[in-house]
This record gives C-alpha cells, structure tokens and sequence, in this order.
C-alpha cells in the first residue's frame, strides 16, 4: 500500500521481491541466520556510516523491520504482520510525504524528520505505517511518525 501510495508523488529508493545484493545477504546473514530478507532499502541511515540497509526479516520469531549497519551489527525497529512493505527516504522526500498525507481525506498522520539522515517507513499491519530516524543524541532509532489508511 504504501510503495503504490509513495510512488505516486516520487519513487522512494527501495527493493520489494527482489533478490538482496550480495553485501546485504551478508549483513542479514550474519544479524539473523534463519531469517529471509523480504524487502529492503539502503542510504546513510546513521551520520557519517554510508552502506546501512534498512530490511524486513522474516525469520522462526516473526518479520521485523531491522537497520544493518555496515560493521554488521543490526537494530530493530519494529515487528509487521502481513506483506513487508518497506522505503527510505530523504528528509525532504519525508517532509514532502507528510505534506501529501496532510492534504489526503483519506489518511491521516505525518512525518517530521528532525536530522539529515533518511528516514524508514514501513507498514505495521494492514492499515498503519511508522517512520523511524536516528536520533544522534539518543544513539538509537527513534519513531518520527506514521500514518493510517
């Protein structure tokens, strides 16, 4: 829902049934050895560490959206029911997303990125998407919004 709903105002930078290039096969490997990668996106998604994925795994314990950095370690952002329906975008293709969901009658949230690295979004469930970015001074993902259809 969200990649059709994306595409229509840009083409966000993401991978959906696609095989996982060779390097994020490796990552995922390493992270989750049972789990399959269904969907992924890459891009500076910590400041300064280029070649981070952001990926939906789908593995014994569920599927969930997870950031691998680089050096090979990983983060969860979250668990999803149903298909993985995952993007990366910029802070402007976020800000430009939040605007259009805002003019929308038919969904409601919105995305505020707060830093210059991308933002993830990815659909939770059927009907609900939440967006994460790295905050530097928490060290960690944090939630920098979502919408519902």
């Amino acid at each position: 829902m969200m990649a059709l709903f994306a595409m229509v105002i840009f083409a966000p930078t993401t991978a959906i049934g696609q095989p996982p290039p060779p390097d994020l096969a490796s990552l995922a490997t390493r992270a989750r050895p049972a789990g399959r990668v269904l969907a992924w996106c890459r891009g500076e998604l910590q400041p300064g560490q280029p070649g981070a994925y952001a990926a939906a795994i789908a593995d014994a314990g569920g599927s969930h959206y997870i950031v691998l950095a680089a050096d090979g370690t990983s983060t969860t952002l979250g668990a999803f029911s149903g298909g993985a329906d995952l993007a990366c975008y910029s802070p402007a293709e976020a800000a430009a997303l939040s605007v259009s969901i805002r003019r929308s009658t038919t969904l409601q949230g919105r995305i505020a990125p707060r830093w210059k690295t991308r933002v993830v979004c990815g659909f939770i469930d059927d009907t609900s998407a939440r967006c994460w970015q790295y905050s530097p001074a928490r060290r960690a993902f944090v939630r920098v919004g979502g919408w519902v259809t």
